[in-house]
């Protein structure tokens, strides 16, 4: 990938910036997780630009998107999305999302159907019901805020270590792109907590595309338990589940080479 286009749309008045790998290809489209940028799908984005129109935006608060002070919510962050996809002139795109990126992803298809051919989601935050409390929406608030205010006290080399000894076998191309968005993020994403997590079976229960969920190990710090994994593949008969065990939250990254050679996989099925 010897370059990639850059530019930004608006939502809503709000500027959503976005990078792209290609054009004339079938399009997709990834959305990452909370506290990362665009771009942290980098090297996943490489796996499959020969092939793909791989579009990476930043959503609001993040990367070098606008951070207004309203729109922290997953109903927004789906429009954002359609923003995106109606300006570049995507024709019902596959949409992968990690973790919120993946609650985003999951909003986009259940409201707008029409409007994409598919979607992969990448350890979605749909926590147990045990865990989706007031009490926990008030620690992970206070827990991100402290996060995104020391990362903003590092500098990029101290970020790069710390990453490095929490992850000392991602791919090394993962290092820069993570170091750079936890400098960018901005304190005001922090809504979006509760909202990506909040009446995820609901929205579960409106996907009717073709839709690969992806789980890792709970052990490793993954969120989907198996016994969510269960539930859903119950319910959604259609749908391609696969669980990475050696994998954590981070699936994509901890275990890239059985995650890519997946989503190749859906992709051909798909389109």
């Amino acid at each position: 990938m010897d370059k990639l286009f850059v530019g930004s749309i608006e939502s809503d008045g709000v500027k959503i910036h976005y990078s792209r790998t290609s054009q004339d290809f079938p399009p997709v489209i990834m959305l990452h997780g909370l506290t990362d940028s665009g771009l942290c799908f980098s090297h996943l984005a490489y796996a499959l630009f020969r092939l793909y129109d791989v579009v990476l935006p930043d959503a609001r608060g993040h990367g070098l998107s606008d951070a207004p002070g309203r729109g922290y919510d997953v109903a927004q962050f789906a429009k954002d999305v359609k923003a995106l996809a109606s300006a570049l002139g995507l024709q019902k795109p596959v949409v992968i999302g990690h973790s919120m990126g993946a609650a985003t992803a999951a909003r986009f298809a259940a409201d707008f159907p029409e409007s994409l051919s598919g979607v992969v989601l990448i350890d979605p935050p749909w926590f147990s019901e045990d865990l989706c409390t007031e009490e926990r929406y008030e620690i992970s608030s206070k827990t991100h805020i402290e996060n995104i205010q020391n990362y903003h006290r590092m500098t990029m080399q101290e970020l790069d270590a710390h990453i490095r000894k929490e992850h000392p076998n991602w791919h090394e191309d993962e290092y820069l792109n993570w170091c750079k968005s936890k400098q960018q993020v901005k304190e005001e994403v922090i809504p979006i907590i509760r909202s990506i997590v909040e009446g995820w079976k609901e929205t579960a229960d409106r996907i009717h595309c073709p839709t690969l969920l992806m789980t890792g190990n709970p052990i490793l710090g993954a969120i989907v338990s198996a016994e969510t994994s269960a539930e859903l593949a119950a319910k959604h008969l259609d749908w391609t589940i696969i669980n990475f065990p050696n994998a954590g939250h981070s699936i994509q990254r901890d275990s890239f080479e059985d995650c890519k050679n997946s989503i190749l996989d859906f992709l051909k099925k798909v389109y």
